[in-house]
């Protein structure tokens, strides 16, 4: 019977230490693990924001900024092995937190599209589809323009 009595604390006591290990700090509400653009190694934050976040392991594959006619504007490449839903899930949160104007979000599994335009600011542009040269993988694209 003492037995018995021992069991049940041991077992919550295990449950509990197993749950702890769930937890993840660096995971966004979609479930994958995210930086922020500054974060990287590369040139690829010029005119896009700092706090954008981007997937751990994603391959920047084509990074531009320029300003011309009084326009910054940047445009962000990458692939990422990170789900459709993940990534929506991440940047929708971001567009909201961040207060951006909001005109188009699409998000499914194979596509994800989240744009916006405030006149006489910014435009901003988040599109993803599967990627064609990473078997499982999506690429995205972000052009950001400063008015």
């Amino acid at each position: 019977m003492a037995g018995h009595k021992l069991l049940l604390p041991l077992g919550v006591l295990l449950a509990a230490a197993g749950l702890s290990g769930c937890g993840d700090a660096d995971k966004s509400a979609g479930g994958g693990r995210f930086h922020t653009l500054a974060d990287e190694k590369t040139e690829a934050r010029q005119y896009l924001p700092e706090d954008l976040p981007i997937p751990e392991g994603a391959g920047i594959t084509f990074t531009q900024g320029e300003q011309s006619e009084g326009k910054k504007s940047s445009m962000l490449i990458y692939q990422t092995k990170e789900s459709m839903a993940a990534l929506g899930t991440t940047y929708q949160k971001y567009v909201r937190e961040k207060e951006l104007e909001r005109g188009t979000e699409i998000v499914d599994n194979r596509n994800l599209l989240i744009n916006g335009k405030v006149n006489g600011s910014y435009s901003y542009s988040i599109i993803g589809s599967p990627s064609d040269s990473e078997r499982g993988g999506n690429e995205i694209i972000v052009t950001w323009i400063m008015n």
